[in-house]
């Protein structure tokens, strides 16, 4: 209790004399009390206000640096009003928009993801659309709710419910007993061979309620009309040329179309070949091979309200089904479907062709078959994805190759509920390209967007990746994940990653407006933790927002270079097993390090961190560096956990290049050089514990324009002997 008041006494004259006078006091009474040996060490940090400087310099607000030219705003710049806080600095933080929406930092809050939800998919704030919310003989699509098999007239009267009678129908009812067939309405045919002979081309053929055991071949431009999907059942087969078996083979044809009926496939349901064919309000179903496949140039399917589900059973997982397959030189528009289970739901395979697809839903509803589905398996052509959901697969899209791209905007990606090992939302390697814009990736998995692979491009915007987490102590969680190719990403929102926000580790990235809060951090893996870690990469972050990483606000090693600017990266915190780290910025054997007109609040252990390295940091505002442990691997192997460093910048063996610089409020050393060369210049430390700590050689070039003063200890240390990593014990 004695050295813990004297302590706060001598704290209390820090403040109230000033530091220079101080010093002379406290000289006057070393022999009497040694306060380092009573614990002085961790002494409050003084805050006190701007003042005016002893150089004419102006008092600047918070959001500025104070120089002999005037007050230099650093962060972000160029903000909206609503993102402006009252000490000036600008945090476009997810906590301002509404749910919905992500902050945009020079316009506001912009929508993501499916305009116009159905209500029965809202789920909290979010808008999630699965099967599971809607009563049988409905299926889900996003923006119009649970819709009827039925289409949206229902089946209507027997025997030919809303069908409205046309020149050119031919019917059939197989209960029909006249005997006196003729296709007509009062004189039906009974079979639906018979009607395919006589109906005439621009024709069609109208079914009543029952099941027909009976292959369709359509080489004409007619079109096959059930009374509705639930009453009318196709279920023959029949082998083409190339010994594929479907139940209606449309070929060699415009304009034909089918409707109002459910196929049950043996293979393939419908099977369309060098053919225009329109599908609309059909049901397809089948515990293998494919619901529809369209091939060949020419080929074109246009698929509206239908439904196509992979028929599962306890012996039986569909794990072959896929939804719907396009290749070989065909295109198809899929307008407010639902594909569902299966492996995968969607194939493109289409060189130099493109799918359209609007408002569907692809979705695995049955847990036992997403181990391993696919909601997009693209590998050629081009697939433009609008207002549409991609929910619980083990890889929501995955585009691959160079002769693939994936277009998507107002969409939604989210990966299962549970996490799961080697699961991404969105994966793009081997040289593909995607597009994504106002897209939300959302759950747990590895990586919420993956990218792989030389000449792989993504660029992404005001999109949404939220909660990323791993599977497992031994899998990561990482919302965007890059090993190569490069990737430009603006405009976006990362918001609770399991271990990293944004991880680059070969490639080139381009990240402007980007905020990234909440990273959490692996106990087995806190080295690989942070807002943004860059590894072996080259990465451009401007006008970023980071806040509240876990380990390290941006961390960035193993050759990589890291050029930031206009940024504001604040409360980083420790890993919350052992409570190590809190590293605004960490630098580790990094040859290419440039920060400018950026501001790093708030952190543990240090503001900066130069391991190794070499880098200038210029224009810049580090402030408010609390005492912290940090560990770091040590001789043979093993971690070595340095307590007490709250530094501003920590240069260690380092060669730093600081200009214009601003540090105050560290629990220890403003600036600390040890064994690090370099050059400080027209930079000021004040209201740290000391100001300037140089120790060990190299040391840097400290030029006459630095000021260095109301430190509460020492201004200049200039032989100093502070712990640092890498120094053993003090």
């Amino acid at each position: 209790m004695r050295g813990a008041f004297i302590c706060y006494v001598a704290w209390v004259l820090r403040v109230k004399l000033g530091s220079s006078t101080f010093r002379c006091l406290f000289a006057l009474t070393a022999g009497l009390f040694a306060a380092s040996s009573l614990g002085c060490d961790t002494m409050p940090v003084s805050r006190r206000p701007d003042r005016p400087r002893d150089d004419g310099a102006p008092a600047c607000p918070p959001h500025q640096l104070s120089t002999s030219s005037g007050c230099v705003s650093v962060g972000i710049q160029g903000c909206a009003g609503e993102f402006v806080d009252d000490d000036g600095f600008c945090r476009p933080a997810r906590e301002k928009c509404a749910p919905g929406t992500v902050p945009k930092h020079d316009e506001g809050c912009v929508e993501v993801g499916i305009p116009g939800c159905a209500a029965e998919f809202i789920e909290g704030d979010a808008c999630l659309p699965t099967m599971a919310k809607c009563p049988t003989g409905t299926f889900a699509v996003p923006q119009k709710g649970c819709v009827s098999i039925d289409g949206p007239d229902g089946c209507g009267a027997a025997p030919w419910g809303h069908v409205v009678e046309a020149p050119g129908d031919v019917h059939v009812d197989p209960s029909y007993a006249g005997g006196d067939g003729a296709g007509s309405r009062a004189q039906p045919l009974t079979t639906l061979a018979d009607a395919l002979q006589v109906v005439q081309d621009g024709g069609r053929v109208v079914l009543a309620e029952g099941v027909y055991d009976e292959p369709v071949e359509i080489t004409r431009p007619i079109e096959v009309v059930g009374r509705c999907a639930s009453r009318v059942t196709l279920r023959g087969a029949q082998p083409d040329r190339d010994g594929n078996t479907s139940a209606i083979w449309i070929h060699d044809v415009q304009g034909a179309g089918v409707r109002g009926v459910s196929v049950e496939s043996a293979s393939i349901g419908l099977f369309i070949q060098a053919a225009e064919v329109t599908v609309r309000d059909v049901r397809v179903t089948g515990a293998s091979g494919s619901g529809i496949v369209v091939t060949l140039p020419g080929a074109s399917l246009d698929l509206s309200r239908s439904l196509i589900q992979a028929a599962l059973s306890d012996e039986v997982t569909a794990d072959v089904w896929t939804g719907v397959l396009v290749h070989s030189g065909a295109r198809a528009r899929l307008t407010e479907n639902a594909l569902v289970d299966g492996a995968v739901n969607l194939r493109i395979s289409s060189e130099a062709q493109e799918v359209i697809a609007e408002g569907n839903l692809l979705e695995i509803a049955a847990p036992a078959a997403a181990s391993d589905s696919v909601g997009v398996l693209l590998d050629a052509g081009a697939l433009r994805l609008t207002a549409s959901a991609l929910v619980h697969h083990r890889v929501g899209a995955l585009v691959t190759g160079a002769l693939a791209e994936l277009v998507s905007s107002r969409s939604l990606v989210s990966v299962p509920p549970e996490a799961a090992p080697e699961t991404s939302g969105v994966t793009v390697e081997q040289g593909a390209r995607a597009t994504l814009s106002s897209t939300v990736l959302s759950g747990a998995c590895d990586a919420q967007l993956e990218i792989a692979g030389a000449g792989t491009a993504v660029d992404a915007s005001g999109c949404l990746f939220q909660g990323a987490g791993a599977a497992g102590p031994e899998h990561p969680g990482y919302a965007i994940e890059q090993r190569g190719g490069a990737l430009s990403l603006s405009s976006s929102l990362v918001f609770g990653a399991g271990d990293v926000g944004l991880l680059t580790s070969g490639g080139e990235l381009s990240a402007t407006g980007v905020v990234i809060e909440g990273t959490r951090a692996s106990p087995l893996r806190p080295e690989r933790s942070a807002g943004v870690l860059v590894q072996d990469a080259r990465a451009v972050l401007a006008s970023t927002y980071v806040s509240g990483a876990r380990v390290a606000g941006i961390a960035v090693s193993g050759g990589a270079g890291l050029e930031l600017s206009d940024s504001l990266v604040e409360r980083t915190a420790p890993e919350e097993r052992d409570g190590t780290g809190g590293v605004g910025l960490l630098s580790d054997a990094v040859e290419d390090l440039v920060v400018r007109r950026s501001a790093v609040l708030e952190s543990r252990v240090a503001g900066l961190l130069l391991l190794s390295s070499s880098g200038a940091i210029e224009d810049t505002l580090v402030r408010n560096v609390e005492l912290g442990t940090f560990s770091a691997p040590g001789d043979g192997g093993r971690v070595e956990a340095v307590p007490d460093l709250g530094d501003g910048i920590l240069a260690l063996r380092s060669t730093a290049q600081v200009s214009a610089t601003q540090v105050e409020g560290c629990a220890r050393a403003g600036l600390l050089f040890d064994h690090s060369d370099g050059a400080l210049a027209r930079s000021r430390a004040t209201g740290n514990r000391f100001g300037l700590v140089l120790q060990g050689t190299p040391r840097p070039d400290v030029e006459q324009d630095n000021r260095f003063e109301d430190n509460w200890e020492e201004d200049e240390l200039p032989a100093g002997g502070l712990r640092v990593p890498g120094s053993g014990a003090p």
